[in-house]
């Protein structure tokens, strides 16, 4: 378990008494996800004294486990739907204690404790509106996703469980090829204390957590029309008070819900709330009315070295060159045949199969390095086709003008063109959690003027 702080207290609790089991007796075998684990002895003793540290408190684990009752719900339904064992949610447990605002002493945050490199890797956003790694809905859709990717890629939920903490290449030099694929592991003295741990957490709660109601509060998601409204407007609709709704939505950083969020309000009802619904999807009979953002459709034309805006011109005679990107040559003598030239750097395009350990070995670049010049995270899987770089990008594009095609991503555009992601974004007045739109007109070698709105093709 990673040592966190909170900030704000969510769960409230009522003292609602819960027996602990005295003792809970380590079996030998242990069923996790589709893999049954052999306990040695001594990996038996090490899950043993988890289980009584985790049980030894009793307020506290009756604390914990009426959180469990609150909140197993809907992570087992996302789970469900990603296609991801319901065992995973004891990771969730071990995380955070499922305390949503947990933030570790590494900056790990919220019920799955992920970074913020590693959030964003996720495609998570993380901004001054909003933080998704405290929404439990999308934190767990994240965490589902670097699961089924790293099963994948070892053919082990074991594994796939010990790279959410020691990282894909942590896994290659601890967990031996001789246990991928198959469905009965040994765990011993020497396993890793994060197996050991998550193994513990799920048996000092599996047979009670999530078992019974909350002790006073059950949750909702409410998704119809939010988008663009003050929260306690939307808490006056819902007839509850606004402060209980803030705590469940500390995810929101503002106030006001933003339109571009995918995020869905979790609502908590109290037991003997006369409004409260049936079913985990909220649904009132009358949903607040979107408030639509204005689209703005000014385009800009240069006059000399200044920016002025028209409603009439496009960017048509900038947009309209031969020059094709990114720019690749082929390099003569070359350390190794697949190394090229990307937009005057070196560079190379991914294959299937690659790993980043090794694109970054082909020039015996540092891993780390490597990262840091193509703006991910360790996290990152290799596209196929795509082209990562050897040597810092630049700050400026080789054209004025980029029009996003369906389905691009900032990152996307940053490797295209051979430039810091970080400039792109800085051109564009952006975040680097701001969605991108078919048709918008990215900036590429001066900062877009404040006085310019965002445009469109």
């Amino acid at each position: 378990m990673r040592w966190f702080v909170v900030f704000i207290s969510m769960l409230p609790f009522s003292g609602w008494a819960i027996n602990v089991q005295q003792p809970i007796a380590i079996p030998e075998v242990v069923k996790f996800a589709d893999i049954r684990l052999r306990l040695s002895r001594g990996a038996r003793k090490r899950v043993q004294e988890k289980v009584d540290r985790l049980t030894r408190a009793k307020r506290l684990f009756n604390q914990i486990l009426d959180r469990t009752n609150l909140f197993f719900p809907l992570i087992e339904k996302t789970l469900a739907e990603e296609n991801v064992p319901q065992d995973f949610k004891f990771q969730a447990l071990h995380e955070s204690m499922l305390i949503g605002n947990a933030v570790s002493h590494t900056h790990d945050v919220g019920f799955w404790q992920i970074h913020k490199v590693a959030a964003l890797d996720l495609k998570l956003s993380i901004d001054h509106p909003v933080d998704e790694r405290m929404h439990l809905i999308q934190s767990t859709k994240a965490a589902a996703r670097f699961l089924k990717s790293h099963n994948q890629y070892f053919d082990s939920w074991l594994a796939a469980l010990l790279a959410y903490n020691r990282g894909r290449a942590g896994v290659v030099k601890m967990f031996p090829k001789k246990y991928y694929g198959v469905k009965v592991v040994p765990l011993c003295d020497k396993t890793d204390d994060y197996i050991i741990s998550v193994v513990a957490t799920k048996l000092a709660f599996e047979k009670m957590a999530g078992k019974k109601k909350h002790s006073e509060l059950q949750l909702f998601v409410y998704d119809q029309g939010h988008h663009g409204h003050k929260l306690q407007d939307i808490a006056l609709h819902l007839k509850i008070e606004e402060k209980l709704l803030s705590d469940y939505n500390q995810w929101l950083r503002t106030s006001v819900i933003p339109h571009n969020t995918n995020c869905s309000l979790v609502v908590p009802f109290l037991h003997t709330h006369s409004n409260g619904p049936k079913t985990s999807m909220l649904k009132l009979p009358k949903p607040l009315k979107t408030v639509l953002p204005e689209r703005k459709k000014i385009v800009a034309v240069e006059k000399g070295n200044r920016m002025a805006s028209c409603h009439s011109l496009d960017y048509n005679k900038y947009l309209a060159v031969s020059k094709k990107f990114p720019e690749v040559s082929t390099l003569k003598d070359s350390r190794s045949i697949r190394l090229i030239k990307a937009n005057g750097k070196l560079a190379i395009i991914a294959q299937e199969g690659d790993t980043i350990a090794h694109l970054a070995n082909i020039a015996n670049l540092r891993v780390d390095k490597f990262l840091l010049i193509n703006d991910i995270s360790e996290m990152h899987h290799p596209i196929p086709n795509r082209i990562y770089y050897y040597s810092a990008k630049g700050s400026k594009g080789g054209v004025h003008y980029h029009v996003v095609a369906p389905g691009e991503a900032v990152w996307d555009i940053a490797q295209q063109y051979g430039i810091k992601q970080s400039a792109l974004l800085e051109k564009n007045r952006m975040q680097k959690a701001d969605p991108l739109e078919e048709g918008q007109i990215l900036w590429l070698r001066f900062i877009r003027p404040h006085t310019i709105p965002v445009e469109y093709k």
